[in-house]
């Protein structure tokens, strides 16, 4: 379906309907809107069916829309949606940083995702001047960070965050609301709400915008490990002209943890990068 269709049946609610009333071709359309703020996948999911992705973004679009009752549609929510289509930096926010082009990243979809990825994260790196051991540093954090690029959504829920103030979760329930996405599984309020302030973009309001727009989070796991954003810890320290300590890099992301895996992962990168 695309956007023009979407656009009709859209048009066309009249009465208040609860998603588990929501057919198909309605279904879809709000699908097809929400993917256009970045809060759903174009190409996962965009399907006609009322899952739990679906049933979150629409919470999410609702609540940052001070708009009541996430789990219903009426004439008043249809128009915010179309307006925010209409206009998407009134709602997600205006971006200020670049951006590589933009590309497909499907979940599972591991060899195609691998492809698009690495162009594009050595295509930021490079841009920024990185060497190509820190660019083989970087893929590897990301190649880890993934799960081998089959996904850009942490796996567990996030519950295990929750009333961690080291990372900004101090109100409940932010635990699972800023789990870890995108190539870096950034996690935490504090950390959303640091890439709010760089790119210019409402990701502690909309914090799925991480995991459905592959080239923001191409520039956040780039720009985050080179400037130390994360841990205060920048990959310059670790890997330079003068020294390729790829173990103890992974202290720009999270302590020692995989260290070795990640560090051999490097390795084989940059091998690969010649």
């Amino acid at each position: 379906m695309d956007l023009v269709e979407a656009r009709s049946i859209l048009g066309q609610v009249r009465e208040p309907a609860a998603t588990a009333q929501w057919g198909t071709s309605l279904t879809t359309a709000v699908q097809r809107a929400l993917a256009q703020l970045f809060l759903l996948n174009p190409g996962d999911d965009v399907d006609g069916q009322m899952g739990a992705r679906t049933r979150a973004a629409w919470g999410y679009f609702k609540d940052g829309a001070h708009l009541a009752n996430p789990d219903l549609i009426d004439a008043g929510s249809v128009q915010a949606l179309l307006q925010a289509v209409d206009n998407r930096e009134a709602v997600i926010g205006k971006l200020k940083v670049d951006l590589q082009p933009d590309f497909e990243f499907r979940r599972n979809r591991a060899q195609a995702n691998r492809e698009a990825s690495v162009a594009a994260i050595i295509a930021a790196a490079r841009a920024k001047g990185l060497t190509s051991a820190q660019i083989a540093y970087i893929l590897a954090t990301a190649e880890h960070e993934s799960d081998s690029f089959k996904t850009l959504e942490e796996y567990s829920s996030g519950a295990q965050y929750e009333n961690r103030a080291d990372l900004g979760n101090t109100s409940p329930g932010d635990g699972v609301r800023f789990k870890g996405r995108g190539y870096v599984q950034l996690t935490g309020r504090l950390n959303y709400t640091r890439y709010s302030d760089i790119a210019g973009l409402q990701l502690a309001r909309y914090p799925i915008i991480v995991m459905n727009w592959p080239a923001l989070s191409v520039f956040v796991i780039v720009d985050g490990m080179l400037r130390g954003v994360y841990t205060g810890r920048r990959l310059d320290e670790f890997v330079n002209a003068g020294k390729q300590d790829f173990f103890n890099a992974r202290r720009v992301i999270n302590g020692t943890d995989r260290a070795q895996k990640i560090a051999d992962q490097a390795s084989d990168w940059l091998r690969q990068l010649g």
